[in-house]
């Protein structure tokens, strides 16, 4: 069968909704989702010796509601290109929604329930959006956001006080159902933000044709089997699952608010809800290890576990493996612009030869093999725009085979643009001479002698010490090493004399000066081994984190902090 998504002209096999239309046709009453109800997590005993109860929906009940929904959008006035925000959890409502959206080539925008308020109407501003999808109390919350007072229909979800144009709960019960419609293979099938950390959110456009080569990447490094339940915690991996056909366990948690219950009601999902495989953030995945750990719970349900969206060490994987010995652990190099990247299993990983000394640490993070269909370079560190007006325009740009350099990417199944904000292009892309546009990752890495890639930083991280580039991957697994080390980062700030220098900044396990003390001069001790610079070392009580996976350090937001505290001198 010709793949989904690559049909010439306006066509109905270019249209995603396709994928879930071809699992209907074969397996409708098979489950699409299973989820918990608050109501149901809220009464529940918090132990693994009760279930934890969940709800189902099969593909032919999922299907009934996305065409009510989508014929209710139509009625209403929602047109073919008109952009809709779904501010809305990983919920049925969430999916149900973006589904009836694409089927009548509307476009979905996700806002996701951690975006910060102030990134709310930048996003608004750049799709004019004339529909949002969400509850009260994010109605509430976006009610002084001007980019979203012009919008034409109001739909709520859940229950409600105000006047609406619609409830999402009584279009599911509409009692006439619309049919999908063709669209071009570029015509955009979803918008989602990047986390905006560095700057204004970028609003990735994805087309139907990107999407489905999107998965079908995808699902060339992690392919599922049939009898697989998924719990991810990532809304564009349950896309990738049901144009799988796999059965998808929507996690009961807020993503966006990290709990200490968070691990405890992921494993007790994993047991009720039948669950062999999970897609994790790292910080999940350490809090899952580390809670199995405590607890003495093997994770033994788990066949395959994958995590990405920030580094993942070594030992990160070898702890994870000790809880779940019977899982496979695949680490994905990913971001919003191109999934995936690059792919490594955790045997592989583990089966490198590390340094031998135990306080020395690698040189970065090893992602393993390039994804199959990119094409990549390695750029000198620039922080400026490139334009590429010919071939030999690339010598004076790339680096030295095997030496550290910005690595950019260029495929199928890497997005080419950002919804209305050519700023945004100019900046994260480059076009070729040949029209081919290349993704500057931001991220600094190498091939090795084996073809892997190692990650070392991020080009705005990198620190220019006395003529010296240091990067912080290193610096910052040698501090997750140490157990009173909670979070750290590794950052440079100017210096009239070394350009840069170098500072360490520590949350720790302890405010107390005197064993502070000791904790530093542990650390300096690692760093001169490691021949690290070291010219400041800075405790704090708490650390900018990313809001989407929580795994990363916001260096920005940090460097703001400390300028205001005057700590950077």
């Amino acid at each position: 069968m010709k793949k989904i998504g690559y049909e010439q002209g306006s066509h109905l096999r270019n249209n995603v909704f396709s994928f879930l239309t071809s699992h209907l046709e074969r397996n409708p009453d098979k489950a699409v989702l299973r989820w918990v109800k608050p109501e149901n997590l809220a009464n529940w005993s918090f132990s693994l010796g009760e279930p934890l109860p969940h709800e189902q929906m099969t593909f032919q009940e999922m299907s009934v509601y996305i065409s009510r929904v989508a014929q209710g959008y139509l009625d209403l006035g929602v047109k073919y290109g008109d952009r809709a925000i779904l501010f809305l959890p990983m919920s049925p409502q969430m999916y149900i929604s973006m589904f009836a959206l694409q089927m009548i080539g509307a476009i979905p925008v996700f806002l996701d329930s951690w975006a910060r308020r102030t990134h709310l109407g930048a996003s608004a501003a750049a799709v004019e959006p004339v529909l949002m999808v969400s509850f009260e109390k994010a109605f509430e919350l976006c009610a002084p956001i001007p980019e979203l007072k012009n919008l034409k229909f109001r739909i709520v979800a859940g229950p409600s006080t105000q006047k609406y144009d619609a409830h999402l709960e009584n279009l599911m019960q509409y009692n006439k159902v619309a049919t999908p419609v063709a669209v071009e293979q570029e015509h955009t099938a979803l918008i989602t933000f990047t986390t905006g950390s560095s700057g204004t959110p970028k609003g990735a456009n994805r087309s139907h044709r990107f999407l489905a080569a999107q998965h079908y990447a995808l699902n060339q490094c992690i392919p599922y089997q049939n009898n697989d339940v998924d719990l991810p915690v990532f809304p564009i991996f349950s896309l990738n699952n049901m144009a799988a056909g796999v059965t998808t366990v929507l996690p009961a948690i807020d993503v966006g608010v990290p709990s200490e219950k968070d691990a405890l009601i992921l494993c007790a999902q994993f047991a009720s809800a039948g669950v062999n495989c999970a897609t994790l953030s790292p910080s999940l995945l350490n809090a899952v290890t580390n809670y199995s750990l405590a607890n003495k719970i093997k994770l033994n349900t788990l066949r395959r576990t994958v995590t990405g969206g920030a580094p993942v060490s070594r030992d990160n994987v070898e702890t994870f493996k000790y809880a779940a010995h019977k899982s496979e652990l695949w680490v994905l190099y990913g971001s919003t612009e191109a999934e995936p990247m690059a792919e490594i299993e955790a045997e592989e990983m583990l089966a490198m030869t590390p340094p031998t000394d135990p306080e020395i640490a690698e040189p970065g993070v090893n992602v393993g093999k390039i994804a199959k269909g990119l094409k990549t370079k390695f750029l000198k560190l620039n922080k400026n725009p490139i334009e590429v007006h010919n071939v030999s325009d690339w010598k004076s740009l790339v680096v030295p085979d095997g030496e550290p350099g910005e690595f950019i990417v260029a495929g199928e199944h890497v997005c080419n643009e950002y919804y209305n904000n050519p700023g945004a292009f100019k900046k994260a892309k480059i076009r070729d001479c040949d029209g081919t546009v290349w993704h500057r990752t931001g991220d600094v890495g190498y091939l090795d002698e084996k073809n892997q890639l190692w990650l070392v930083g991020r080009v705005h991280n990198t620190i220019l010490r006395d003529g010296i580039m240091h990067f912080p991957v290193r610096a910052e697994i040698l501090l997750r090493r140490f157990s009173f080390v909670k979070l750290a980062a590794y950052l440079g700030a100017t210096d009239a004399i070394l350009g840069e220098k170098a500072i360490c900044v520590v949350v720790c396990d302890t405010d107390k000066t005197e064993i502070r003390q000791s904790r530093e001069n542990d650390i300096r001790r690692i760093f001169a081994k490691n021949n690290l610079p070291l010219d400041k070392l800075i405790f704090r009580a708490e650390m900018p984190m990313d809001p989407r996976h929580h795994s990363k350090v916001e260096y920005d937001a940090l460097r703001t902090q400390l300028g205001k505290e005057g700590l950077l001198s």
